[in-house]
């Protein structure tokens, strides 16, 4: 019998406006964090009813995988009492704890600076180990594959433990990649928030790379990231709290689903910036040059992946998933293992706010990879994108991994997916949780109806906030 080992949430965006699990004052585009939304609640409901299914007493583990609360498009405490109201579900102080009390959290682009907390907690805490005089080890920008550095999650595991039932809950951060291992070394599942996948979140090393062409691109992930933290934690996890300017570059983000905005943001910025020069050529010269650059960075950020409905992968994308696991995933797998690459690999990634999962042929590795995606649980549009959705995956003990399609924009009921028919006819895993999900009854029935009303409402809500920004 397979039992669900590992629950994989990403891209809850907690907090943020358009989460369909962040509730929202009645008939307002303002959130209330003091109460959980319907989804939320309805989805934790259909969770509870699938993991009641185990037939052990091991309790899942609990694997947040990016962008879980939203450090972008609002403020820290709305985030943060959003968050509350999902811990409230999953382990409540009246009732059975859903999850292991063991939670493993990896950091998105949204909430990167969430790993730029722990990460520098965790160098202060070993700069304290050290007698003065000790030679200095340089800090880390990423965690092994396997068995990790064992890094707290300050921030996160502070909102756990304000609650009196919860001090023995550990909240540990790998960053940005967490790799599990079957016993006997065939088997290996890859999970990572996959903003890399996109080329704009490595352009600090583009620049580089156009200013001086003869450099060598970096080769493992820990260089990737060394390059371009400073960007990511800026751009899409810093910036959009920065008090009432804030408020202005989430009107930014808003204003990148419509490429025609996106060229008149760039050119306004591009003259506000340049209009006090006095030598009209050398201001013009200089607008061009800024607008080129705006084009490079925010035009960019308008064609990424959440903003392309017909595809679930573009060609910048599709390119980048390929360089991430041919490259930095197979170097860190095999610097860790000793140059050896398991024959059976599963990647779970989210960010592009599209879940699917298909088979990829890659360099290096034995047999095509299993491709997983869990989508998003945001309303990025003011009209129905069909691609665009969220999926929960679980793995089971045989590191075996399925997509519990929650829903799509085009398609609101739940599916169980997984690659059995290109790959194994008759997973054990998928045909149990497809055998006991009951999908006409409660809590699936009216998790899909509260989900259709509450998209609805996010259409007409952006509508509303793209309209008072103009």
């Amino acid at each position: 019998m397979s039992n669900i080992k590992y629950v994989i949430f990403s891209d809850l965006h907690l907090g943020a406006e358009n989460s369909i699990l962040t509730n929202l004052v009645s008939n307002s585009v303002e959130t209330d964090d003091t109460q959980a939304s319907e989804v939320l609640i309805k989805m934790v409901a259909c969770l509870r009813d699938v993991v009641s299914k185990n037939t052990d007493t091991q309790k899942p583990v609990l694997v947040l995988n990016g962008d879980i609360v939203e450090l972008a498009l609002t403020s820290t405490n709305k985030a943060s009492m959003a968050f509350e109201r999902f811990i409230e579900l999953v382990m409540p102080a009246d009732g059975e704890a859903l999850f292991d009390k063991n939670v493993l959290y990896l950091s998105g682009n949204h909430d990167h600076n969430l790993w730029e907390r722990s990460r520098n907690h965790y160098y202060i805490q070993y700069l304290e180990t050290l007698k003065a005089g000790d030679y200095i080890e340089d800090e880390i920008h990423c965690t092994k594959l396997f068995n990790s550095e064992i890094i707290p999650a300050t921030f996160l595991g502070a909102l756990f433990h304000r609650y009196a039932h919860l001090q023995d809950v550990n909240v540990t951060t790998v960053y940005p990649s967490h790799a599990l291992l079957s016993e006997d070394k065939q088997k290996c599942v890859i999970i990572s928030h996959g903003h890399y996948v996109e080329s704009i979140y490595s352009l600090m090393t583009s620049l580089r790379s156009k200013i001086f062409p003869d450099r060598v691109n970096p080769l493992v992930m820990e260089e990737l990231e060394n390059e371009n933290y400073a960007w990511v934690d800026f751009f899409w996890s810093t910036l959009g709290r920065s008090g009432s300017v804030g408020k202005d570059i989430n009107l930014i983000y808003d204003k990148l689903q419509d490429p025609a905005q996106v060229k008149i943001l760039i050119k306004n910025i591009a003259e506000s910036f340049t209009e006090n020069i006095k030598n009209k050529v050398m201001g013009w010269v200089e607008e061009k040059l800024l607008q080129e650059l705006l084009t490079l960075t925010l035009g960019r950020m308008a064609s990424n992946e959440r903003n392309e409905p017909e595809v679930v992968l573009t060609p910048d994308a599709t390119n980048g998933l390929k360089q991430f696991i041919e490259l930095y995933i197979a170097n860190q797998i095999k610097q860790e293992l000793n140059g050896y690459l398991p024959p059976n690999v599963s990647f779970v990634f989210g960010h592009t706010h599209k879940p699917y999962q298909q088979m990829y042929t890659y360099e290096g590795y034995a047999n095509p990879v299993k491709v997983y995606n869990s989508g998003g649980w945001v309303v990025d549009t003011m009209k129905m994108q069909p691609l665009h959705g969220g999926s929960v995956i679980l793995i089971d003990e045989h590191l075996d991994v399925l997509a519990l399609q929650m829903y799509r924009e085009g398609k609101l009921t739940v599916t169980v997916e997984d690659l059995k028919d290109t790959f194994e006819k008759n997973c054990p895993f998928y045909e149990h949780i497809s055998s006991v999900i009951n999908m006409q009854a409660e809590p699936w029935v009216s998790f899909s109806a509260t989900v259709a009303k509450e998209i609805e409402q996010r259409y007409q809500n952006l509508a509303q906030i793209a309209q008072s920004g103009n």
